[in-house]
């Protein structure tokens, strides 16, 4: 009996450590909601990725228009929200594509979108898309070349970061707006500069579009990039816009203007991951 009582205590201690830690790590679990309509009638997919790290964070299937997405303790950064469903258009070329890699499984219909997520900022999200009205319009566009830049997605909530995001995003499209327009009409003259047999000049158009980007139109970007930084240099999703664009030693040098401006201890972080 003398035995029992001495090792009661030790039990009590242990099981109050238990209780402590479990109420700290549910206190400190916090939800985040991502709400919003996709204008698909059969079951769809979503998935939520961290957009620095490639992590998937969550999956889930939906089967109606209006939907809630609920996750915890996400840790503040950029993210990818991508939506997917079945085909049943499929290209000839897609056709034998999954015929060499049935692996990969059968083509379907991908929208996505970044953007700024901060439980701490905002625990609510609002998907919005602007698109045609009905599913088989929405999927037209999807099917179309470039068609997946003209439908229109964001995510949008209440917080600082989430907004400066959004900004940043407008201001990209609106560039790659001007670059399909531009390499629209470099095509026509390309075009017109074979009928013409002007070989050489119509290679050196081909040559142009073979690239994602005009020159021009990316060089006009990267100034605005920088500058939209600069303006915003103080707060965090700047660093993180940043990290994203650094691929090569080239892009290190394109964009040290923004590096200079970071406090120390930003620099001192950079240069720890590089």
């Amino acid at each position: 009996m003398c035995k029992i009582m001495m090792k009661l205590p030790n039990v009590l201690i242990y099981f109050s450590v238990f209780i402590f830690c479990a109420c700290h790590r549910h206190k400190h679990e916090i939800k985040t909601e991502i709400v919003g309509k996709v204008p698909i009638s059969s079951p769809f997919y979503v998935d939520l990725y961290n957009f620095e790290t490639g992590k998937k964070m969550m999956s889930d299937t939906l089967d109606q228009e209006n939907f809630t997405l609920t996750v915890r303790s996400l840790p503040k950064g950029i993210y990818q929200l991508v939506f997917s469903w079945e085909r049943d258009v499929v290209k000839p070329q897609e056709m034998e594509r999954f015929a060499r890699q049935p692996e990969l499984g059968a083509p379907k219909y991908y929208m996505s979108t970044t953007f700024w997520l901060d439980p701490v900022e905002a625990g609510k999200y609002n998907f919005l898309i602007e698109s045609p009205g009905t599913q088989a319009e929405l999927e037209e566009f999807l099917l179309a070349k470039n068609g997946s830049e003209s439908v229109k997605l964001k995510v949008i909530s209440d917080g600082k970061n989430n907004k400066i995001y959004n900004k940043y995003l407008i201001l990209v499209d609106r560039y790659k707006a001007k670059n399909r327009f531009q390499k629209d009409s470099l095509q026509q003259v390309a075009v017109h500069c074979s009928n013409l047999k002007l070989w050489r000049e119509a290679d050196r158009l081909r040559g142009l579009l073979a690239k994602d980007w005009l020159i021009n139109v990316e060089n006009e970007l990267l100034a605005e990039e920088i500058d939209f930084m600069k303006r915003n240099i103080d707060d965090e999703v700047v660093y993180r816009i940043y990290q994203i664009q650094l691929n090569s030693e080239k892009d290190i040098k394109r964009y040290s203007e923004v590096y200079n401006l970071f406090p120390l201890s930003v620099r001192q972080n950079l240069a720890a991951k590089n």
